[in-house]
């Protein structure tokens, strides 16, 4: 928020914010879903993603595959071993926004998503939330 003056306006899609927890729902599939890359099964853990249900609406078989291939062109965007750094809650400051902020998310990403998505629209005055259908995360 350091840099308000800079920004005119924000678009956030599929965001979440620090602060507001994450249901058991939403981290137990995180780990599902990472599980193979433990066991060095990169293939496995790309294919995890892929077919994640939230990442993508059902009935874009083309689109999961895409996914795929482009997971497997790139597997250094779901195997790398960094962290974010940690960072201070931000829920509390998102009444420091003010300008357009536009929300958008997808009518079939995971229901945590939905909730962030609702905080944010509700911190931030005057945002707009939009759920585009057919879409996932």
């Amino acid at each position: 928020m350091q840099y308000l003056a800079l920004v005119r306006q924000l678009v956030l899609v599929g965001a979440v914010v620090s602060g507001l927890p994450y249901t058991d729902h939403f981290l137990n599939r995180g780990i599902g879903n990472f599980q193979p890359f433990e066991k060095n099964d990169v293939p496995g853990g790309l294919a995890n993603w892929a077919k994640d249900k939230y990442l993508l609406a059902p009935g874009h078989e083309a689109t999961k595959k895409r996914l795929l291939d482009l997971l497997t062109a790139n597997p250094q965007d779901m195997t790398h071993s960094d962290y974010a750094c940690p960072t201070q809650p931000a829920l509390h400051r998102l009444k420091e926004i003010r300008i357009p902020t536009l929300i958008l998310v997808g009518d079939a990403d995971i229901p945590d998503v939905h909730a962030h998505a609702g905080a944010i629209e509700a911190g931030i005055a005057g945002s707009k939330r939009v759920v585009i259908t057919d879409a996932g995360h």
